[in-house]
């Protein structure tokens, strides 16, 4: 990413002043722009020596004026505008991985003033959106923004070779930049065709890339529709512009049965008896923890600390986030004979209840690092579990998330009250349980309907 930092050029200076130039360096390549700040070389050493913070020691106006036009940040009753320094290191921000000298100037000239014809590179929002999600926190809201993005830019390299005059390149000489305008009913079906043949890149260098599901054709589309429907809010855009939706668009979705695991397979897991001290048995005692603990899922699970963990259970919460509002689900798990041995033989040793319960997370490290902590986590567990399912005969996959499904299942199966298995799972909504169950227990119905 592009640094900044000022610097004071005197070459054409008759009265020992100089002018402050804002020094922008990208892949090694320096460029100034003007401030129209002239000051004495004396007064810059000293305000290049306090850096972003002033001493607030310091009573000379004039450095302080200084000061404010080079780093304060807006604010209406005192400033007018984000200083010289601040108002660059946003603007580099806002372009992330789109940086270019000429855009940057652009903005910088401009700072403060609508310019929708950057403002519409839809690369630049998602990325930008991206970025402003992780920074609050929402880590995987935010990656998919990214993703999308990602595969919108290989999607256009694929334009550029296979059908080069379907693009239009606004800017001579320059990159190709996708705005919104160009993003059609038309360019979204080419989008789903191309996603399904290689939208999937490879992981290994040089690697084909292979199909993505119809189900991530769907989830990348309603990403992008949500950064149309912003940019219409934002009036970036004319709502004219809007590609989904009728005679535009239409959104696929991908039918996902939910057969549930039978009695007897879930007894066959419960009592399969895993090498002792392996990954195989951590695998294990980690899906059985789920499936006892209210099909935790594995995220909440890897995130509890000892403090989570009192006589009478297991008690977290879950943050369940709706439009603009946040929802906090405390839950309670009752500790059983199983959760109580996972416990004994998988957890850490308990020192401060700030500490996680089990060794795969540490606290120092990014939102982003544990994300991925727990991805790898959860990889390596589907693995090792899907090998137990295969010595078990089972042809279902074995994955984590089956360990939350098969909770609510065989509670459902015991005719336990809706309300309760809500509640127990922490669902925001009675509705969000029942669209849960909307697709499996085809076996209940046949056997009311071999009853005819």
């Amino acid at each position: 990413m592009a640094t900044v930092n000022i610097y004071l050029d005197s070459r054409k200076s008759t009265d020992g002043k100089g002018i402050i130039k804002i020094l922008v360096s990208h892949d090694r390549t320096p460029r100034l722009y003007t401030t129209k700040i002239a000051i004495l070389k004396s007064d810059y050493d000293k305000i290049k020596g306090y850096g972003n913070e002033l001493d607030k020691r310091v009573k000379d106006l004039d450095l302080i004026n200084f000061h404010h036009l080079l780093y304060a940040e807006k604010d209406d009753k005192k400033i007018f505008v984000d200083g010289f320094v601040l108002r660059a290191k946003k603007i580099i921000k806002q372009l992330g991985v789109n940086f270019e000298f000429d855009t940057f100037k652009e903005l910088f000239d401009n700072y403060g003033i609508e310019v929708k014809a950057i403002k519409t590179d839809v690369i630049s929002f998602l990325e930008t959106k991206c970025n402003d999600l992780k920074a609050k926190g929402q880590i995987s809201h935010g990656i998919m923004f990214g993703l999308v993005g990602k595969s919108l830019v290989r999607f256009v390299d694929y334009l550029k070779v296979e059908y080069p005059k379907t693009l239009i390149d606004y800017k001579k000489n320059k990159p190709y930049t996708l705005e919104f305008i160009h993003i059609t009913s038309d360019f979204l079906e080419e989008w789903k065709d191309w996603l399904l043949i290689e939208g999937k890149a490879s992981q290994k260098k040089n690697g084909t890339p292979t199909g993505a599901t119809i189900t991530t054709v769907g989830i990348y589309s309603r990403t992008l529709r949500v950064a149309f429907n912003e940019a219409i809010t934002q009036n970036l855009i004319d709502k004219s512009l809007y590609p989904f939706g009728r005679n535009g668009f239409t959104i696929p979705k991908g039918r996902n049965i939910k057969k549930a695991l039978s009695t007897a397979q879930l007894e066959s897991i419960k009592n399969y008896q895993p090498e002792p001290f392996s990954i195989e048995q951590r695998s294990h005692d980690l899906w059985l923890f789920s499936y006892f603990g209210n099909g935790m899922n594995f995220a909440d699970i890897l995130s509890l600390t000892w403090g989570n963990i009192r006589e009478t259970g297991i008690y977290f919460d879950r943050k369940k986030t709706r439009g603009k509002s946040s929802q906090e689900i405390i839950i309670h798990v009752r500790i059983n004979d199983t959760i109580r041995d996972v416990l004994e033989r998988q957890a850490t040793k308990r020192k401060k209840d700030t500490d996680f319960v089990f060794p795969f997370l540490n606290l120092s490290d990014t939102p982003e690092k544990q994300k991925a902590d727990v991805h790898q986590v959860i990889k390596m567990n589907n693995t090792y579990m899907n090998r137990i399912g295969e010595k078990l005969g089972i042809e279902k996959k074995l994955n984590t998330y089956e360990a939350r499904h098969s909770f609510a299942t065989q509670l459902m199966r015991s005719n336990a009250p809706l309300m309760m298995i809500s509640k127990k799972m922490g669902h925001g909504e009675v509705s969000t349980t029942e669209n849960y169950f909307a697709d499996f227990e085809k076996e209940t119905e046949d056997t009311f309907l071999d009853m005819l």
